[in-house]
């Protein structure tokens, strides 16, 4: 582990300011209950795209792996060749709820009913678009974006699920007239019908401080993406890296989060890295 003070010196921005990591301080309810802990608990699972190798070769022996780690969430990004029903069955037969997954806006723009139906079949909660195309990074394509994502959001919200977006770093680099896309599409999204699923990784990795974005968009966290980095930006499994993930995941609780889910892009051993996460998290104290 690196030493948080050499961290804190080297990172573009203080990340993990030291007023702002443990519960109740700074930035926290000005209504009387300052210092007060939370009793929620956010779920922590696992985002199956850490796993996508290993559930083309076996999907249940996956399944099955994950439930004897201790996970009881995951979060999809694709059907495994299965139809919402039958995966819903498997998950089932492992006591695995997929409570969110990832869609590409398209598929959302032309077919939000039937991808909405499915997604409910599935027993989801939430459902995220985990990226933009390059050529909707502008201010007009952002914008644009927004707009679409207020529609759905009103769709899905209808449903009675929630509909949210999924960040990467260049969301926090300011474009020409000095806004940053992220800004661009929370302030012109509907807090009831928009959330965002914070990558904190890619939050660090783009400059921004995660508790800072916590705090100025209050009740839009309603899950995150946990994955560890390295001081020189090198993608780890959580507990390797020096993200304070226990300060962290208090802070995004006690501002509304549901979901955290454990990823990790590229493992050299996928099952490993989702089992050392998730150990890590439990030793700190994160999961029960």
């Amino acid at each position: 582990m690196i030493d948080r003070r050499a961290f804190l010196a080297a990172a573009p921005i203080s990340v993990f300011a030291a007023g702002c990591l443990a519960r109740g301080v700074d930035d926290g309810p000005t209504d009387g209950t300052e210092g007060m802990v939370s009793d929620r608990r956010a779920g922590v699972g696992v985002q199956l795209y850490t796993l996508r190798d290993v559930i083309a070769a076996d999907l249940d022996a996956a399944l099955g792996d994950l439930a004897g780690i201790g996970y009881e969430e995951v979060e999809l990004f694709q059907l495994h060749g299965q139809t919402p029903a039958e995966l819903r069955a498997r998950l089932d037969g492992h006591g695995l709820r997929a409570v969110s997954s990832h869609y590409g806006l398209p598929i959302l723009q032309e077919d939000l009913g039937a991808t909405v139906a499915g997604a409910l079949e599935l027993g989801q909660r939430l459902m995220v678009v985990p990226s933009l195309a390059p050529s909707q990074r502008t201010a007009e394509g952002l914008a644009g974006v927004a707009e679409e994502f207020n529609r759905i959001g009103d769709v899905v919200r209808r449903s009675g699920m929630r509909f949210g977006y999924h960040n990467h770093d260049w969301e926090f680099v300011p474009l020409e007239d000095g806004v940053r896309p992220i800004d661009i599409l929370l302030d012109r999204t509907d807090p009831d019908l928009v959330d965002w699923q914070m990558d904190i990784f890619w939050t660090v990795h783009g400059g921004a401080d995660p508790l800072e974005e916590l705090a100025r968009r209050a009740g839009r966290v309603t899950s995150v993406h946990v994955k560890d980095r390295t001081l020189d930006g090198e993608m780890v499994d959580v507990g390797d890296g020096v993200i304070d993930f226990v300060g962290l995941l208090a802070a995004a609780e006690e501002q509304g989060l549901e979901h955290a889910f454990v990823e990790h892009d590229t493992p050299a051993d996928p099952m490993g890295s989702v089992r050392r996460s998730f150990e890590h998290l439990q030793a700190a104290g994160v999961v029960g």
